[in-house]
């Protein structure tokens, strides 16, 4: 458990922020036809921090609340908040910090600061209380949160399906706790980069999407480069590629427009008579090279085709050698349809200058 908290993303005392969305229209009663929709008076917070944010100080690119005179940066929030950033948004002091919880992972009794009560009776400035784990919507387990149980306990009154959620989750608990495999709330591999699909910003506030570990692609996420700083590598490989396949649209812009070139002479076909430079780690065995021979003659004269090797054959790299042939002819991007176990093959068999 200690490697895991080492991944997830150090926090403050400040309360997690949330904004109103759709799915929350139900739990209050419907309006009347024709009735104005009330308005209500800013709250003027005496504490308030006139152009700064509440929780580091400083300003420039500040959210404001919508019903009192708070401000804060968005990546100041707990959870952070990611643009699109909502038209209408409450800070944590005017609306209940728990309408964004996507799934609550785990409960056990920790360590927290004592108020000055508790510790004027029980002698010490930490107690130990009840804390759930909770995963937020939008955001990567990197983001996983511990929250004291009575921060839920004042969220009930606004917000009656989180208390069923709690019951679901203690009785599913219940039920792990009697099973003899080990609860793992968080794997290690849901908090480590497998690669970096796209990114967007500035040097100062880039951000990336990001694919984890045994985690699908529909489980992407946008992450602060400081928040995935430790996997250094994986960013400087993504850039890498970026610069890479850039260099390479100018370069094929600049021949293009020098030595226009006939589509059809694109598709003449070339025959290999041995394996080609742009192959490396290995030579093709002379079956597999009039494979890639008859990939290449049916792709010239439009023609569908299937490889229908035995298993063990070398389909793959056949495929992989008659994709690259293209990409070095400037003809690319191609989509490939593989079962999810196998993208990992076909993504370490690809050369680093190729189109994944």
């Amino acid at each position: 458990m200690s490697s895991l908290v080492e991944r997830l993303r150090a926090r403050t005392d400040k309360k997690p922020v949330y904004h109103l969305d759709d799915s929350d229209d139900d739990d209050f009663a419907p309006r009347k036809p024709g009735t104005a929709q009330e308005t209500l008076e800013k709250i003027i917070r005496d504490d308030a921090k006139e152009g700064a944010c509440q929780a580091c100080g400083e300003g420039e690119n500040l959210l404001s609340c919508d019903t009192c005179n708070y401000t804060y940066h968005p990546k100041c929030l707990i959870p952070p908040l990611k643009a699109p950033f909502p038209t209408k948004w409450r800070c944590p002091e005017c609306v209940s910090p728990l309408n964004d919880i996507e799934k609550i992972l785990d409960c056990e009794m920790r360590p927290t600061v004592a108020s000055e009560d508790d510790a004027s009776k029980l002698g010490s400035k930490q107690i130990f209380v009840k804390q759930y784990l909770v995963k937020w919507k939008g955001l990567s387990y990197l983001h996983c949160t511990w929250i004291p149980e009575k921060e839920f306990l004042k969220a009930y009154k606004s917000n009656s399906r989180l208390k069923t959620k709690i019951n679901n989750f203690n009785k599913q608990m219940a039920s792990n706790n009697s099973a003899e495999d080990e609860y793992v709330p968080i794997r290690p591999e849901w908090t480590t980069v497998d690669r970096i699909i796209a990114s967007r910003g500035e040097d100062d506030e880039m951000e990336y999407l990001v694919k984890y570990k045994e985690l699908s692609y529909d489980e992407c996420y946008w992450e602060f480069e400081s928040d995935i700083s430790t996997f250094q590598s994986e960013i400087e490989r993504f850039n890498s590629f970026q610069s890479r396949s850039r260099r390479a649209s100018s370069s094929k812009q600049k021949s293009i427009i020098r030595d226009p070139v006939d589509p059809k002479k694109q598709k003449e076909f070339q025959q290999y008579d041995r394996t080609p430079e742009f192959l490396t780690g290995g030579v093709l065995h002379q079956y597999q090279l009039e494979g890639l021979n008859f990939l290449r003659f049916s792709w010239s004269k439009q023609t569908h085709v299937i490889l229908a090797d035995e298993m063990g054959l070398g389909k793959t790299i056949q495929s992989i050698a008659f994709l690259a042939s293209l990409y070095e002819e400037g003809l690319y991007p191609f989509l490939v349809v593989a079962p999810l176990s196998t993208l990992r093959n076909w993504r370490g068999s690809l050369q680093p200058g190729h189109p994944r």
